[in-house]
């Protein structure tokens, strides 16, 4: 395996390209040493992810809140135009009624001068009855020569019978529609007083509308800002997240290739085995042979029990928290399979004989093994074992140069403190 003083990081995916550095020496086994746990930057990196979860989740309810605010808003303006629409047709029905009751005002006015054409017209009547009454006593007196005078004086008497009878009968129709009037004139004045308290009411909503629009408006504004500060503030604060993280990271990376060093470094033996591995984006299994992978003089197992300790990775993890990882390379490729890992599975295994392939389901690279294959170090958010990690890779060499695995350190995205990882 070789170390090298300065490694270029990478957070992005990059094309595969041959490694540039130096042949690479054998790391001289050193002394082991006891270290005591140091989690303080572990727990600084998931307080940072908790803060930044709990800032993204303010910042979403607050822009929920201002646009629940925004359609107040709009739905306010609506009752306001309403409201508005309605105390103008208000207005209309006043003026409508109050034209109706001065039509009936005109209308029972009229009634009355018909009623006192009609008591001329009776009185008329009550003069030529009493006319042709004295014209028949004198008809009768004149014998012979008044009976002509006498008819005539009949016919008279006759007529002024039928034009008062007709002038009671025009009396009677006009008390009926005198009496309708005064009860519609009633009616009306009803009608109109209520319309009035109407149009009255609509006024004091319509004002009390606008008053209720305006302070909703102040009221969005004041959401509005508040909403575009706590995404400022998210911005801030999922910043100094990453940057925890990735302080963090490279503290544990760093760790772990000391620890690895002082193992005695890392190698592939001549002896081989036959390995079960499992492509973690896709579960297609197969079964393969592979070198033993040597820590020291130490053949490393491949042991799935966590009850089991796991050489390098457990230790590491013992010392500054969050997970590790020593991947051996599979394939020509440059897919990576896990042979000791502190990551455990959903049956609660460790995840040994899981890879990561060199290109992803959809046939894009894979941006973690792009980044290690070009002689880089990954730093960043990857999935591992369908959970998302903030991590860091680096590659692993033997003596010739060859890439032969990967050392990686990382942190759930999902931790919560004191839950571990």
């Amino acid at each position: 395996m070789r170390w090298s003083a300065a490694r270029p990081e990478a957070t992005a995916p990059v094309a595969a390209s041959a490694p540039t550095e130096a042949p690479p020496r054998r790391t001289t086994a050193t002394p082991r040493r006891s270290v005591e746990r140091d989690t303080s930057m572990e727990a600084a990196a998931q307080q940072a992810g908790v803060l930044a979860q709990a800032s993204r989740e303010v910042s979403d309810t607050s822009r929920d809140a201002a646009a629940s605010l925004s359609e107040l808003r709009a739905a306010i303006a609506d009752i306001s135009a309403s409201t508005e629409r309605a105390s103008a047709v208000a207005e209309e029905a006043v003026q409508d009624a109050r034209a109706v009751d001065e039509r009936i005002a005109a209308l029972q006015s009229a009634s009355e001068s018909i009623t006192e054409f009609v008591r001329l017209i009776t009185a008329i009547s009550q003069q030529s009855r009493f006319l042709a009454l004295n014209a028949s006593v004198e008809a009768a007196r004149a014998g012979d020569v008044g009976k002509g005078f006498a008819v005539v004086a009949d016919e008279v008497k006759e007529l002024a019978g039928r034009t008062a009878q007709a002038a009671q009968d025009i009396d009677a129709q006009i008390k009926a529609v005198q009496k309708e009037t005064a009860q519609a004139v009633e009616v009306i004045q009803r009608i109109t007083g209520t319309l009035g308290s109407i149009h009255d009411a609509q006024d004091s909503i319509a004002a009390a509308v606008q008053q209720q629009r305006a302070a909703t408006e102040r009221v969005v504004d004041n959401v509005e800002r508040a909403a575009s500060g706590s995404a400022r503030i998210t911005d801030a604060v999922a910043q100094l997240a990453d940057s925890q993280r990735v302080v963090y990271v490279r503290r544990a990376l760093s760790v772990a290739e000391q620890q690895l060093a002082d193992l005695g470094g890392v190698r592939l033996a001549t002896s081989r085995s036959a390995v079960t591995v499992r492509d973690q984006a896709t579960g297609a299994t197969h079964t393969t042979e592979l070198p033993d992978v040597l820590i020291g003089d130490v053949v490393l197992d491949r042991s799935d029990d966590p009850r089991r300790p796991a050489l390098l990775v457990d230790e590491v993890v013992r010392q500054v928290g969050g997970s590790c990882t020593l991947f051996q390379r599979l394939d020509d490729q440059g897919s990576m399979v896990r042979a000791a890992t502190t990551v455990l599975n959903p049956a609660g295994r460790r995840n040994v004989g899981t890879y990561i392939a060199r290109t992803n389901a959809d046939g894009t690279p894979n941006p973690v093994l792009a980044a290690v294959l070009a002689g880089e170090v990954y730093t960043g958010a990857a999935t591992v074992a369908d959970r998302q990690y903030f991590t860091a890779y680096t590659g692993l060499h033997d003596d010739t140069g060859a890439l032969i695995g990967v050392l990686y350190v990382g942190l759930p995205l999902d931790t919560m403190p004191g839950t571990g990882s």
